[in-house]
């Protein structure tokens, strides 16, 4: 068994030399990029040159850098599958129910309130996922700027953080685009920037982004809390 003060050695290569910079990543590299040097201890090697031929095995800093890279692509690609998955569940028997119960209700709520409310509540919730973050941020502001201590990103909250951009997404879709759409066809006086034209046309339509925006917020909160039970930690 290495020591601490070896572990630290071989931390610090991974760090320095692969410029590893995500927890998740350094806690698979480093684990491995131990055993391997073990074994090469036990074949009667140095810990010297067992660490040189370890860090040839697992190919050297550009090859190191590169895992961190698939590894970071793995990673988007499983998180999109699981959020797309708790989207159809809410189409799914039993709890297709309730989603239907929330839609009626959406398209009832557009006919009651004042025509401005309903733009301003789907832009608050596209929005509602970035708020999740905001513990941690100050968590992380804390560490970092006040107590000076070193950090390294949590892969996995990055990766959550990235899902977010698809409130991003229905902004510019539902907001932003049709603002554009009308700017090419009104005059001066009939058109302003931002205007949430597709809510001005129906309530049925209003209904439906609004359903649309609360089903995103909804899917977004289950996944981020499935995957801060994983842990969102740095160190």
């Amino acid at each position: 068994m290495l020591n601490s003060a070896q572990l630290t050695i071989l931390r610090q290569d991974l760090l320095e030399d692969a410029a590893i910079s995500y927890k998740e990543v350094l806690d698979e590299l480093l684990d491995h990029y131990a055993s391997l040097t073990e074994r090469g201890i036990d074949e009667g090697y140095s810990f010297e040159e067992a660490s040189r031929k370890a860090w040839i095995s697992l190919g050297s800093g550009q090859g190191i850098s590169h895992i961190q890279e698939r590894y970071k692509k793995l990673l988007l690609k499983q998180m999109q599958v699981q959020h797309w998955a708790i989207v159809r569940r809410y189409f799914g028997w039993p709890t297709l129910v309730t989603t239907l119960l929330i839609g009626v209700l959406t398209y009832f709520i557009a006919k009651a309130v004042p025509p401005g409310a309903l733009p301003l509540a789907f832009v608050v919730l596209v929005l509602v996922p970035y708020l999740l973050f905001i513990p941690s941020e100050l968590r992380l502001f804390w560490r970092e700027r006040i107590r000076k201590q070193q950090t390294l990103t949590s892969l996995r909250r990055e990766v959550v953080y990235r899902q977010a951009r698809y409130g991003n997404y229905l902004y510019l879709i539902v907001i932003q685009l049709p603002a554009l759409a009308a700017s090419l066809f009104l005059d001066g006086t009939r058109w302003y920037p931002n205007r949430p034209y597709l809510f001005e046309w129906h309530a049925g339509l209003s209904a439906a982004l609004a359903f649309v925006a609360i089903l995103y917020t909804l899917t977004y909160i289950e996944l981020y809390k499935m995957q801060s039970t994983q842990g969102f930690a740095n160190v």
